[in-house]
């Protein structure tokens, strides 16, 4: 028995709720943005730089922000008591992360980077560019931080230093450890574009995945990479998963139990989040391989769930609608793509 998606339920603002109105920047919501270097953005006073929040979902277990550094310019200094994972969407620029002044890391990083904030340290994020601005799309545990400990003294102004979760020096940027298949430890992927995946042959032929856990965060994340004619099956699980595409074209595909289907494209720099317990699918309907970053439940390293998803959690080929297939294939064909057309069961 397939279980319904659960009702959502609102009680009222809540902390979380509460520190967005003091934020005062413009909030996107919904399911999928078509463009995260095209959004419209506010003046942020915390950050000291143009900014929005991306509450999508309609959860508040995790979200995602969007800055803009204007040439030659900076943020403001930063430090809080959740998690952050950053994607670099456009531009070249260089990250000062720091516990103490003698500790202080600094590395530079460009379009298609991904790299974590260790947990409660300082840091800076600088546009070295005379001349072009930068955009960061960052992915955060602050809902849920905000929402248990509703004091927001404790998070931004909290002086603990996590010293064991943090390199200092070069050794920031000389750990690299790869665990085990599809699964690697680091601080900061320099592209994720270029970043060698590992196959993944149970998922079908020429796919590949990595899952990274990043400045030995909690916080999970990996890459995923889908060759030409390559689709997902349906699945689903709870809130607070977010994607980006950064390479390739296709579309997602998205309902819950009792609604209709909607199909979104996407391209490079479309972010989509699934409701809890939505259905959805992973569609490359491009020429060359589409790999997308998602960051979502816990990294590999703490992590208390190590087992394949649930079969509820999946819809088999065998009990799909066909009209879903049949369509897929005649996009494909209109699109000239001649790969062989195979499924991945996600």
């Amino acid at each position: 028995m397939l279980l319904p998606f659960r009702e959502h339920l609102d009680f009222g603002p809540t902390p979380y709720d509460l520190l967005l109105q003091k934020e005062g920047i413009p909030i996107v919501r919904g399911n999928v943005v078509n463009d995260v270097t095209t959004l419209e953005l506010g003046k942020w006073e915390r950050m000291g730089v143009l900014g929005c929040y991306l509450n999508l979902s309609n959860q508040q277990r995790t979200d995602a922000y969007v800055v803009e550094i204007p040439p030659s310019s900076q943020t403001l200094p930063q430090r809080h008591l959740f998690e952050e994972i950053v994607y670099v969407a456009k531009g070249r620029g260089a990250t000062s992360v720091w516990q103490d002044e003698k500790s202080k890391v600094i590395f530079e990083w460009g379009p298609g980077a991904i790299f974590a904030i260790p947990l409660n340290s300082t840091y800076i994020h600088f546009n070295g560019s005379g001349s072009e601005p930068i955009r960061l799309f960052v992915g955060t545990t602050c809902p849920a931080m905000i929402n248990i400990f509703h004091n927001e003294d404790f998070i931004f102004r909290n002086p603990f230093n996590f010293h064991d979760r943090f390199h200092e020096g070069d050794e920031f940027l000389r750990y690299n450890k790869h665990v085990t298949e599809r699964y690697w430890e680091t601080n900061l992927v320099p592209d994720v574009n270029h970043f060698p995946l590992d196959d993944f042959p149970m998922k079908g032929k020429g796919v590949k995945h990595m899952r990274y856990t990043l400045a030995d965060t909690t916080y999970g994340c990996h890459v995923s990479e889908f060759p030409p004619g390559c689709r997902s099956t349906f699945h689903r699980h709870g809130p607070g998963a977010v994607i980006i595409i950064t390479q390739g074209e296709g579309h997602v595909v998205l309902w819950k139990d009792g609604e209709e289907r909607q199909r979104h494209g996407f391209k490079v720099g479309t972010v989509y989040s699934p409701d809890d317990l939505m259905w959805h699918g992973h569609f490359n309907t491009g020429k060359g391989n589409m790999r997308h970053f998602a960051m979502r439940g816990d990294s590999p390293k703490y992590s208390h769930d190590r087992f394949r998803n649930p079969a509820w959690t999946m819809i088999p080929m065998a009990d799909e609608d066909p009209a879903i297939q049949r369509e897929y294939v005649e996009i494909l064909k209109k699109n000239g793509v001649e790969a062989a057309v195979q499924v991945v069961e996600d």
